[in-house]
């Protein structure tokens, strides 16, 4: 059997669909489209502010870096000059200690040369006595300039 020819011929079949298509899908088509790309747009406006916020705040930590990085530099120049000033004091410090060091072992020989002298003292006033006044003075004298010694060995005893 044979198909029966429609009276719609193929043109006409044709020119009906591009009809249907301009007049009614592609209009719809076209809200569709036009709708999606309002709320596409609107989400883009969304996540382009973000990305805002946080070049905004990439840019103030940026900042923020370089501040500490330079305070950073200072407090490191101030570090390396205080360290040579503590070398400086440490060396002193051994400078000083060797010094009172040589003033104790002085102080010492001091200290036996004054007691051999106040023996050799003593024993001079066991064995003349009172005898005689040129002497007397002459222990006087002695007695002063031991007194005198005293008074120096106290003075530097106190550095002790």
């Amino acid at each position: 059997m044979k198909a029966s020819k429609s009276k719609t011929t193929d043109p006409d079949l044709f020119h009906t669909l591009m009809q249907f298509h301009r007049e009614i899908a592609l209009p719809d088509m076209e809200r569709l489209i036009e709708n999606q790309t309002k709320i596409i747009d609107r989400r883009f406006d969304q996540v382009y502010t973000l990305f805002d916020g946080v070049f905004s705040k990439f840019d103030r930590l940026e900042s923020e870096l370089v501040a500490l990085k330079g305070g950073l530099s200072r407090v490191e120049a101030r570090l390396t000059a205080v360290e040579a000033r503590l070398t400086n004091v440490e060396a002193r410090l051994t400078n000083v200690e060797s010094r009172l060091t040589s003033v104790e072992s002085e102080l010492q020989l001091v200290k036996n040369e004054l007691g051999r002298f106040e023996r050799w003292r003593s024993d001079l006033e066991a064995r003349f006595g009172d005898h005689n006044s040129a002497e007397n003075e002459k222990i006087a004298e002695i007695n002063e300039q031991l007194a005198a010694l005293n008074n120096r060995v106290a003075a530097l005893e106190p550095r002790h």
